[in-house]
């Protein structure tokens, strides 16, 4: 192999070959080799690793791309970082072998780990249905395709703070729905730490925690839902909440298999502890409006079964979406927050209307406005407790009192049902618009 002076005036001199090539090494810098062919010369740096018998090449780019005096730099370079114990060729590989991992791996997006999430969801939360909603609202559908790597800090604290403009309530529940998952990410090795770190709470309006509905507004408000144009399982579940005054969660999940002697007079739904806010078993009655409500809404169900050639759901109250079975938590909360502003402040209920636009009830209202309206019956305070199921926390009351007040549960709500539909029915007189809070 010829020893020359690898330069610029080499380049400029030495003959090229018309096929193939021919090698020179430099005169002063050892392992500095280049190849010459017919339209260019290519400049590479031979060497040992530390440690090793086995000679390697690192690549010094090419002439005319590059000047030869810069070739020499590098060349210079790697001998020097070869010297420091560095091995050039195997820093190349190893960046190859990693972008091709890279390249051929499946990328891990949003959608992909919300699916791979799922199931530890589920057994992490009763309530991994609302949680699974918060994410597919307000993670997947903006960032869906996303890398899971890709999504930052700032692009989630803006997605809560859109969440925020008009619902601050449910903008707290998507981060903690948020903090849950991506802490979940970091635990599998997913990602090194959680985008969610820093993001503050929203500030949330101050709302009136003892709303409750006076007749006249529990009657306006009754028909509006009506003449909504509401899924039917959401217009159902409304209305079987305002009648039992339970938790609007276990109304919306509400299962069939809860639900015993619905032909009769002593028809009552059993929910199990897992779906109870104290994790207490909770029997309640159900009056006869009530059990109007839900045969209705099985047989409608039926109907739309039998017509698409498919099973019946679980659930009492179905979602008009195929990919949910039942009517969501938050669908009720999203029902009065599109029925209420749109009611007619100029008809014979304005004044009632103006009431409730100025504060608007939320689904947990109607809750509130069962018990407050029993008290104004008369029905006992031990009886409307057990009806709501709120649990004393007493010792005895907890550990010993297996009583469950069934006959007395069913006095109070066949009650609060026959006032509701006299109110309806015009039977009975709405009174004031002022509501009254229940004395303890």
């Amino acid at each position: 192999m010829p020893v020359i002076h690898l330069d610029d005036t080499f380049a400029k001199t030495v003959q090229r070959p018309e096929r193939g090539h021919v090698e020179y090494t430099d005169d002063k810098i050892s392992g500095f080799v280049v190849r010459v062919y017919s339209d260019r010369i290519v400049g590479t740096y031979r060497y040992k690793a530390l440690g090793s018998a086995k000679k390697k090449r690192a690549p010094l780019d090419e002439h005319p791309h590059i000047t030869m005096a810069k070739m020499r730099a590098n060349a210079e370079i790697e001998r020097g970082r070869v010297r420091g114990g560095a091995d050039p060729a195997a820093e190349r590989e190893t960046i190859k072998t990693e972008r091709k991992r890279k390249e051929t791996e499946e990328v891990l997006t949003i959608d992909k780990v919300v699916e791979l999430y799922t199931p530890a969801l589920k057994e992490r939360k009763d309530t991994w249905d609302q949680d699974l909603g918060h994410l597919k609202r307000n993670l997947q559908k903006q960032f869906g395709s996303t890398a899971l790597a890709d999504v930052t800090k700032p692009q989630l604290a803006a997605r809560i703070q859109e969440v925020r403009k008009d619902a601050p309530v449910s903008a707290n529940r998507l981060r903690a729905a948020m903090l849950t998952f991506f802490q979940w990410c970091v635990d599998q090795g997913l990602l090194q730490a959680s985008p969610m770190i820093g993001i503050p709470k929203a500030k949330e309006r101050k709302q009136e925690v003892d709303r409750t509905l006076s007749d006249a507004e529990l009657v306006v408000l009754w028909r509006a839902i009506d003449k909504a144009n509401l899924a039917a399982g959401v217009k159902a579940a409304l209305h079987v909440l305002a009648l039992t005054g339970q938790r609007p969660a276990e109304i919306s999940g509400l299962e069939l298999k809860e639900l015993h002697y619905l032909d009769t007079d002593e028809a009552y739904a059993d929910i199990p502890a897992h779906r109870m806010k104290a994790r207490r078993r909770h029997v309640w009655p159900i009056s006869k409006p009530v059990a109007a409500i839900i045969k209705r809404e099985i047989a409608r169900q039926q109907e739309e079964a039998e017509a698409d050639d498919r099973p019946m759901g679980e659930y009492i109250f179905a979602s008009r979406f195929l990919s949910r079975e039942r009517v969501a938590r938050h669908s009720l909360s999203q029902a009065l927050r599109r029925i209420i502003p749109a009611l007619d402040e100029t008809g014979e209920d304005g004044e009632i209307v103006k009431r409730l636009k100025a504060d608007p009830p939320t689904p947990h209202a109607f809750r509130r406005t069962m018990v407050t309206g029993m008290a104004r019956l008369r029905i006992p305070k031990d009886y409307r407790k057990a009806v709501v199921a709120h649990v004393d926390d007493d010792t005895m009351a907890q550990h010993y009192d297996a009583h469950d007040l069934f006959d007395e549960k069913k006095m109070a709500l066949d009650t609060w049902a026959r006032h509701v539909q006299a109110l309806l029915s015009g039977e009975k007189q709405t009174g004031a618009v002022i509501p009254l809070r229940a004395r303890s």
